[in-house]
């Protein structure tokens, strides 16, 4: 199978599946998801893989949602997050059903969709000088592809409530500080930490790992597809706002947004 936006390479009993737009720090727009979708399906129905680790190329690994395509739709006057922003769960809801032992490697900025993406995963390492925010707010939507069933999960509605009502800055070492990350070791670590988890993983007990996790997600995301559907519907009424498109607007003409409430 051949891909356009990622990489993906089996070696040594691991998958590695790598997202490849470095010069625009990696974003998930619908082509990429359905990329990674269908990876996904090769990870699961390949008895060679043991492992799956998920990086993003060029240093970062994502930067989320791509916002020139955004601006595209918004200058056409089409409308399309909904169909992004189901694709993206259901690629990130793929994933949580993958049977092998996922791994997330974060390095540099990681923003929006991208941390929905790591923690789809089930092993978030990452480096704890990582740049991190949830950006939704700050263009005038919602957070997607999961986010907000992942996030209350994991530190609970108080801290999730900060993050995306304020759409502020994080570090990876907060982060995983919180519990919203597995891990985080210094950017000099990283790589090393990564390959720990590879070689415990990839030699232990494969088919207790696919049960386990079937345990996990039939207690903890037994409601992930009702919710995403809730988050696609609340991003498309978001859409039609001219908060919206004023937002995307000003943050790649590097300016202010002027948001009106409407």
């Amino acid at each position: 199978m051949e891909f356009k936006h990622i990489l993906y390479e089996v070696k040594n009993h691991v998958a590695y599946i790598t997202l490849n737009h470095p010069e625009k720090r990696n974003p998930l727009n619908i082509e990429t998801q359905r990329e990674l979708h269908d990876a996904y399906d090769l990870c699961d129905y390949d008895d060679e893989v043991r492992v799956v680790v998920i990086r993003g190329a060029g240093g970062n690994f994502s930067g989320g949602g791509d916002l020139n395509v955004m601006k595209q739709r918004i200058d056409a006057d089409v409308r399309g997050t909904r169909q992004a922003c189901r694709a993206g769960a259901e690629a990130n809801l793929r994933l949580r059903h993958v049977k092998k032992p996922v791994i997330a490697w974060v390095e540099g900025a990681i923003a929006g969709a991208g941390i929905a993406l790591a923690l789809a995963c089930d092993f978030q390492i990452v480096s704890e000088t990582s740049k991190c925010l949830f950006a939704f707010v700050n263009i005038g939507f919602v957070p997607d592809c999961g986010s907000t069933y992942f996030v209350t999960r994991a530190i609970g509605t108080t801290r999730a409530s900060d993050l995306f009502l304020s759409g502020r800055r994080f570090t990876g070492r907060e982060g995983a500080d919180w519990g919203l990350f597995t891990e985080a070791v210094s950017p000099e670590r990283l790589e090393a930490r990564v390959e720990e988890y590879i070689e415990k993983y990839k030699n232990g007990p494969t088919v207790a790992y696919a049960n386990i996790k079937e345990l996990i997600n039939r207690a903890q995301f037994s409601g992930f597809a009702d919710a995403i559907l809730a988050e696609a519907d609340c991003q498309g009424r978001c859409e039609m706002s001219s908060d919206y498109k004023t937002a995307v607007t000003a943050f790649l003409s590097k300016e202010k947004p002027k948001f009106i409430g409407q």
